[in-house]
């Protein structure tokens, strides 16, 4: 009972939603810190820049309703079939179209994987669709205290929180806690999702099988993306030039970084996920960089991809190929969020999540 209940999970993971340089192949499994030369490396702080502390009180209301729209379409479709109104008004809330959609998740080996847009719409009728059971939603919520929603230039929004579901399958009831992050583009007047990232809270020891790749890399020519790819070698360049130096040489690395409330941040101790602040990530970046030397800061094969929302904030996702003395290989599923402040791109979210356990 206690194997069928974990692989249900991960099957719930893998289909799960949520709740109420240039076209050359230099990048694929290369050393990203090459990149660092196309930029200056000083890095200069954001901190009191209007745009990291700004509320939209509008548009954070807009965004809001349209998660709760999302959610009650899940719950009144639930097990009425892969195809009806409520899966299409679901799949309608995606916009796979205008931007390159992008998801990570797990699949029901609890192996972490990359999903296309036609990968994220089969799952999410297939799970949503057949396999919860009819009125099977029997909770859908976040946990208290973990849903922030952080608009940048009013078109652009970051939806994270640690989901607090209840799913009926087969009548048996599972409860799914995930870290979730959600990106939402604003087309017109209507806020569309382009990105998500699933991980459990709790890891489970992966059952087999490998993590997904795209055939080939993708397209990274934009001047925008190169801009930001610029900036990922840049912080690639100085963690290799300063990690294991001690967590008070690391002042660059911190300086990519646009701390305030909006910054949100989802990673690991161990096989527990945990939600971050700004203080927290500095804290944790600054020892673990400082004091672990970083040997090689490269991405897979074909992993890396750059889209740029209104030219002023980029989602950048990649399979980490990390090694790091006294730690070993880190393969990780990485979101990367980062916003144009004052002419710099900088971090305003993170979401780490191991390839598998």
């Amino acid at each position: 009972m206690k194997t069928r209940h974990v692989l249900l999970t991960a099957i719930i993971a893998s289909f799960f939603l949520f709740t109420g340089c240039s076209k050359d192949d230099d990048i694929q499994e290369a050393d990203m810190t090459s990149q660092g030369s196309l930029i200056s490396k000083k890095g200069s702080k954001s901190h009191g820049s209007s745009e990291i502390h700004r509320a939209y009180p509008k548009e954070e209301a807009e965004v809001m309703e349209t998660f709760v729209a999302i959610a009650t379409n899940i719950t009144l479709g639930a097990g009425n079939g892969y195809n009806g109104d409520y899966m299409d008004q679901l799949i309608s809330f995606h916009d796979y179209e205008g931007y390159t959609f992008t998801e990570f998740n797990y699949d029901f080996n609890g192996v972490g994987r990359s999903y296309t847009a036609a990968e994220n719409e089969a799952n999410e009728r297939t799970l949503f669709g057949t396999i919860v059971d009819p009125g099977g939603v029997q909770k859908f919520a976040a946990k208290e205290g973990t849903l922030k929603i952080a608009v940048y230039y009013g078109n652009v929004a970051n939806l994270t929180f640690i989901s607090d579901f209840e799913l009926l399958i087969s009548g048996e009831l599972h409860t799914v806690n995930n870290l979730i992050t959600l990106l939402f583009i604003k087309t017109g007047d209507d806020w569309k999702l382009v990105h998500e990232h699933h991980s459990p809270k709790e890891m489970v020891a992966s059952t087999g099988g490998e993590t997904s790749y795209p055939s080939a890399q993708a397209d990274l020519s934009s001047p925008a993306q190169q801009e930001v790819l610029a900036t990922f070698g840049a912080i690639g360049a100085s963690i290799m030039a300063n990690s294991g130096t001690g967590p008070e040489n690391m002042d660059e690395l911190i300086s990519f970084h646009a701390y305030g409330k909006k910054f949100t941040e989802f990673n690991y101790d161990g096989a527990t996920g945990y939600s971050f602040n700004g203080e927290e990530n500095e804290a944790n970046e600054r020892a673990f960089f400082g004091n672990h030397k970083v040997t090689q800061f490269a991405a897979k094969a074909n992993t890396v991809n750059i889209v740029v929302y209104h030219e002023n904030v980029a989602n950048v996702t990649f399979i980490s190929d990390f090694v790091v003395e006294g730690v070993g290989p880190i393969n990780n599923l990485i979101t990367l969020l980062f916003v144009k402040i004052k002419g710099d791109w900088k971090l305003v979210h993170e979401h780490h999540s191991p390839e598998n356990v």
